[in-house]
């Protein structure tokens, strides 16, 4: 399976800006890497708000 969301774990710093604009809720901060993560792809909307507005620009969208 093709992931939709792709999150470089090396650029993401978790400062939480996509969990929070994210309208699906499908974004969250995994505690472990203290980086951003995708509970589930299939529900992405794919507007890509969260790749525009990722200041470390660590979020794809495909």
């Amino acid at each position: 399976m093709n992931d939709i969301v792709s999150i470089n774990k090396e650029l993401c710093t978790g400062c939480g800006v996509c969990i929070k604009i994210c309208p699906q809720q499908i974004l969250y901060l995994d505690k472990e890497s203290n980086t951003c993560s995708v509970s589930d792809q299939t529900k992405c909307d794919k507007l890509r708000g969260c790749e525009r507005r990722c200041p470390a620009g660590a979020i794809r969208i495909n």
